[in-house]
């Protein structure tokens, strides 16, 4: 039995929230440029970010929204590749 965070490789943090401050806080000045110019488009190349790139956003917007429960699946499933996103720093 899967949990509601099942899938965390395919997703981006426009999986998550469209709330446009917390996406200003996230991505970077021309990613939001971006967002703002043409949302639909941008949601779409996210996709293709790396994978690390979309995890680090998943993870700072759990930390940003305190969803233990989504920072705590996102751990299960990558902090063996990528260690570095779950220090205590985080």
């Amino acid at each position: 039995m899967g949990t509601k965070y099942d899938n965390l490789r395919s997703k981006t943090i426009f999986d998550f929230t469209r709330d446009e401050k917390i996406l200003k806080e996230i991505l970077s000045e021309s990613d939001f440029f971006d967002f703002k110019k043409n949302r639909d488009e941008l949601i779409k190349e996210s996709k293709e970010w790396t994978e690390f790139s979309r995890i680090s956003d998943i993870i700072y917007y759990s930390n940003i929204i305190k969803n233990d429960e989504l920072y705590d699946s996102i751990k299960i499933d990558f902090e063996d590749k990528y260690p570095c996103l779950f220090s205590d720093g985080i």
